[in-house]
C-alpha cells in the first residue's frame, strides 16, 4: 500500500524534489528547422494550435501533430526563429519520421525542412524557475517546467542529470515523447493538450481537427493522464493494464524509477490500483495545476 504521505507530495507536484536551480541537456529532444514564405501557412494547416501566436515577445508554443483519426502522432514545441522560419523540438528518436509527415504536405509551400543537429535543446528547472529567464524560452506548457535555452546551457546553474529532468517532469504529469506517448494511438486530450494550451478552437482546421474539436464540445474525456506513485520499480513492457479488482481502471503507460504517468479513469484517482499481474500496486492523483 502506498504511504499517504507519499501520495499527497504526488500530488501537489508544485513542490518539486530538485530545490536547486538546475539545468539539463535534453539528449531525447531534438529540433528541426522549417523555414520560406510558406512555412507559417504550412504548420497552421497541420498543428493542433494556432501558429500566428508566435513572435518575438511570445516566442514558443506547445502544439500536437495528430493523424486524421485524431490521435497524436508526435508532440511539439515550436519557436519563433523570424517570421518565415521555425525550429520544431521533438522526440529525438521521431525525428525522421516528423520531417517526413511534413514533406508529405510541402510539395505547394516549397519549405525547406531539415532536422538540426548543430543546435543542442536544455531545460532549466527547479524551485521559482522565473529566476532562470534570463537567455531562456519559457516552456509553454507550465511555469513550473521551467526555461529551454537552444544551443548554449544557462550560466551558473547546477548540471543536473537528464533522469532529475525527467522525474521532475513526471511529478508534474507532463508526458513527452515516444515512452510516453504512443504514436497514432493516444488521444490528444488524455494527455492534456486542452489544459496544456497546445490546441486551438479558433483557429480552423488542422489534421484531426474533427474529432478533437468534437471531443471538446460534448466533453466526453473520461480518462487523462496523471503521475502515478509505485510500491516498486516496475521493470516490464509498457503499457500495463491497471485495475481495480475486475475493474479496468486505465493503463501504466510509462516508468521513471518508483513514479511512472498513466492514462486513469476519474472514477478511480487517489485509489490503489494493481499495474497487470506484477503484483505492483499504483496510486495516480490529479496534478495541482488541472483546473478546478
Amino acid at each position: 500500500m502506498i504511504c499517504l504521505r507519499r501520495l499527497a507530495q504526488l500530488s501537489a507536484p508544485k513542490k518539486s524534489f530538485l530545490r536547486n536551480l538546475s539545468y539539463a541537456h535534453l539528449t531525447h529532444r531534438k529540433l528541426v528547422e522549417i523555414s520560406g514564405e510558406n512555412s507559417a501557412k504550412l504548420l497552421q494547416g497541420l498543428l493542433t494550435n494556432d501558429i500566428g501566436k508566435l513572435s518575438r515577445e511570445s516566442p514558443s508554443l506547445y502544439t500536437h501533430l495528430l493523424n486524421v483519426r485524431g490521435r497524436i502522432m508526435f508532440d511539439n514545441i515550436v519557436y519563433w526563429k523570424d517570421d518565415s522560419a521555425f525550429y520544431i523540438e521533438v522526440d529525438s528518436s521521431a525525428a525522421a519520421g516528423f520531417v517526413k509527415s511534413l514533406s508529405v504536405y510541402n510539395i505547394r509551400s516549397r519549405a525547406k525542412i531539415s532536422i538540426c543537429d548543430s543546435v543542442p535543446i536544455f531545460a532549466s528547472f527547479g524551485e521559482h524557475p522565473q529566476q532562470l529567464s534570463k537567455g531562456g524560452i519559457q516552456d509553454p506548457r507550465l511555469e513550473e517546467l521551467g526555461y529551454r535555452y537552444l544551443g548554449n546551457p544557462p550560466e551558473n546553474l547546477t548540471h543536473a542529470s537528464i533522469d532529475e529532468y525527467h522525474r521532475h517532469r513526471v511529478l508534474l504529469g507532463i508526458s513527452e515523447g515516444v515512452k510516453d506517448i504512443a504514436s497514432g494511438k493516444d488521444f490528444p486530450f488524455e494527455h492534456n493538450l486542452d489544459y496544456l494550451g497546445g490546441v486551438s478552437f479558433t483557429k480552423g482546421c488542422y489534421i484531426g481537427q474533427e474529432l478533437t474539436a468534437r471531443t471538446h464540445h460534448v466533453g466526453e474525456t473520461r480518462k487523462r493522464l496523471v503521475p502515478v506513485s509505485l510500491s516498486r520499480i516496475v521493470d516490464q513492457d509498457m503499457p500495463l493494464r491497471l485495475s481495480a479488482g475486475k475493474r479496468g481502471a486505465g493503463k501504466l503507460l510509462s516508468v521513471y524509477g518508483d513514479v511512472g504517468l498513466a492514462v486513469i479513469r476519474f472514477p478511480f484517482l487517489d485509489m490503489p490500483l494493481a499495474v497487470g499481474d506484477t503484483g505492483v500496486t499504483a496510486v495516480g492523483s490529479a496534478p495541482a495545476w488541472w483546473p478546478s
